[in-house]
């Protein structure tokens, strides 16, 4: 058993999401370890007292032994990890077993993360539970795929972003006619194997019928809770990351969390994404986060603290029952949602009245504290680098 006090948490990459974990705990009194991969904001918060640069981390050779030897050198025994990509979540799961003999792991084994690192197993596992989603196209080939009765506009993506998104800084693309898909298809299965294309259904709407069911989940039953519809996000079709969230009470998408949940066996923290199609009035389910996502924050501002609940779910202390407020509370990240609303307000789909609503009632900014400021100060003398790295 390790002791109770002074246990903190270790929070492996920096960037806007893992500051956002970084403050949210260290507002409770949560010693914090930053494990840096790469330049980020995260070192320059003052709550930061203790870190490491570490770059070859997701290197699958380092990652345990990397882990193994802080813990040792560091003093960090019962400490909790929070990953922040989803490469690191894949490598937490395979290593669980001799993590958490040393470490509070909050992330299932493999056998549980694989049906949903992987899009086409949690595809078939939400489609087996009754859990409705937008239509696959499953094929080996391209001429397979061209002989099916396909309804554009169609979204090809890769079965995972691992291969792909470093090379094309894209989650997905979009095909509206049959020359288009043959080219997309061309290019994605350059990149990743033609099994691990998906071409589905394209959901239209916008980010306006973009939602997300956020959670604390202990295998069977929901902790805390919190619904939002993701307004923004850049590029507007097929975001990298959220730029503007409102939170807003769905129950609907509570019932298809759990469903979809505790068919996979989760327990942790997630964020359930789902897209309501018009066409058939369903909220259809896209993609599960298993960690901390980039709008995490607007819990906080609605009153349930994730990254907190977390860690006090990973120390089996008590979690109170908590009802989020669902009063006009806002989350935005200035630094990528200014651009996206200019481009919006200068091709006519947004007003600067409907814009003004995202200061009405309670906003929370992302990375910007007036506790912890720098941050946000130094974030936007790294947008070249950022820019070379993710692609804004």
């Amino acid at each position: 058993m390790y002791p109770k006090d002074n246990i903190g948490a270790v929070v492996l990459g920096g960037d806007f999401q893992g500051l956002g974990v970084i403050q949210s705990l260290a507002e409770n009194n949560i010693p914090i370890f930053l494990l840096e991969y790469e330049w980020s904001i995260g070192r320059y918060s003052r709550y930061v007292k203790r870190r490491k640069y570490l770059p070859s981390f997701l290197k699958e050779d380092v990652f345990l032994s990397s882990l193994l030897d802080l813990a040792e050198k560091e003093d960090l025994y019962g400490w909790v990890l929070y990953p922040n990509n989803d490469e690191t979540v894949k490598m937490l799961s395979q290593n669980k077993d001799r993590l958490s003999k040393v470490f509070k792991v909050p992330v299932p084994s493999w056998d549980v993360v694989k049906n949903f690192y992987y899009k086409l197993n949690c595809y078939e596992v939400a489609s087996d539970l009754g859990i409705p989603i937008p239509k696959v196209y499953r094929a080996r080939d391209l001429e397979t795929l061209m002989s099916q009765e396909l309804r554009f506009p169609l979204v090809l993506k890769p079965n995972f972003k691992e291969n792909y998104y470093p090379f094309t800084k894209k989650k997905a693309v979009r095909a509206d006619n049959p020359d288009v898909l043959r080219l997309e298809y061309a290019r994605m299965a350059e990149i990743v194997h033609p099994e691990n294309v998906i071409v589905q259904d394209m959901i239209i709407g916008g980010p306006k019928n973009l939602f997300s069911f956020a959670t604390v989940f202990d295998g069977e039953k929901i902790l805390v809770a919190l619904s939002a519809r993701r307004t923004r996000q850049h590029p507007m079709d097929f975001g990298k990351a959220t730029t503007f969230a409102e939170a807003m009470k769905i129950p609907e998408l509570e019932s298809l969390t759990i469903k979809l949940l505790r068919g996979i066996g989760y327990s942790g923290i997630a964020e359930v994404e789902f897209m309501f199609d018009e066409r058939d009035n369903l909220y259809k389910f896209l993609e599960i986060n298993g960690r901390p996502w980039g709008w995490h924050e607007l819990t906080k501002a609605a009153g349930v603290n994730m990254p907190y609940i977390l860690f006090r779910y990973m120390q089996g202390l008590t979690i109170e029952k908590i009802e989020p407020d669902y009063n006009g509370v806002k989350w935005v990240r200035l630094i990528t949602d200014l651009p996206i609303v200019f481009k919006e307000v200068m091709s006519g789909r947004l007003s600067l009245k409907e814009y003004s609503k995202t200061w009405e009632g309670k906003t929370a900014l992302a990375i910007f504290s007036w506790k912890d400021p720098l941050p946000f100060f130094i974030e936007f003398l790294m947008l070249p680098y950022l820019y070379y790295k993710r692609g804004f």
